[in-house]
This record gives structure tokens, sequence and C-alpha cells, in this order.
């Protein structure tokens, strides 16, 4: 086989190689995680309220995976008076998979999620809630087996 061959085998590889990676990247979705970002970004300033306010007590959110359970349990001096609240689940990976639940928690702060609700896979758990004049807000990633 002489260099012209090898030449044109190269060449013909490299063309190859391009339409492959041109098909699958046709194949790809590009979906906006959030189709509302702009409108929500004009309200980012109550987030960041939100966050302040949390960090300002001394227990923490905690959301925890456990057997046939997702628990989520929020400071108890904040649960006793939640006049809204909100827990959106959201799928990274695809927005079909998103699940949006009133924050209704016990005495205790906790509040029990079953898992038939969810795909096993990555989640954003964002919780937002108001008690009394204060708003409040916690995102956290878990991965739901």
């Amino acid at each position: 086989m002489n260099w012209g061959h090898k030449i044109l085998i190269v060449y013909a590889t490299f063309i190859i190689a391009m339409l492959g990676m041109v098909y699958v990247a046709s194949k790809q979705t590009n979906e906006m995680q959030d189709e509302n970002y702009y409108v929500k970004e004009l309200k980012y300033q109550d987030v960041i309220d939100g966050k302040n306010n949390l960090t300002a007590l001394t227990d923490k959110v905690s959301v925890v995976d456990s057997d046939g359970l997702v628990k989520i349990k929020i400071p108890v001096e904040t649960a006793s008076e939640i006049t809204d609240g909100t827990i959106y689940f959201m799928r990274p990976s695809d927005e079909s998979k998103d699940v949006h639940l009133k924050l209704l928690t016990n005495t205790n702060g906790e509040q029990f999620i079953s898992k038939t609700k969810f795909v096993k896979g990555l989640y954003t758990i964002q919780l937002s809630w108001q008690n009394k004049s204060k708003k409040y807000f916690s995102e956290q990633t878990i991965h739901i087996q």
C-alpha cells in the first residue's frame, strides 16, 4: 500500500467521524432548565433574602432518602406557623419528571414523601416557605435510589 492510499484512508476516516458526531449532536435535546428564567431572575432578591434568613437559624434543612420515603426536615422554629410553602423537585435531565408539592410539615418540622412519585436519579430540591412575614429558601441536591 502506497502513501496515497494511506492519506485517502485518513481523510475518509475523518469524514466518517465528523458525520457521526453531527448525527449524535442532532439527536441531543436543548431544553432550558426553566422557561421563565427572566421573570424569576427579577424576583431573585426574595431567594437571597430567604437564604440569609435560613442561615441565621441554628437548625438547618435536611433532605434524606430512606426506605421508600424522602424525609424533609426544616427548622422547628419556622415550622409552627407556615403561611405558604412549596417543594420543587427539579430533575435537571428531564423537565417532565419534575415534582411540585405543597410544604405540609408536622409539629417537628418533618414531611415524608413517598418515593413512588419519583424516577430514580438526581434531583435538585428547592424548598421555599414563609413563616409570618419572613421568607425562607433552601436548595439541595439528592440522588433518589
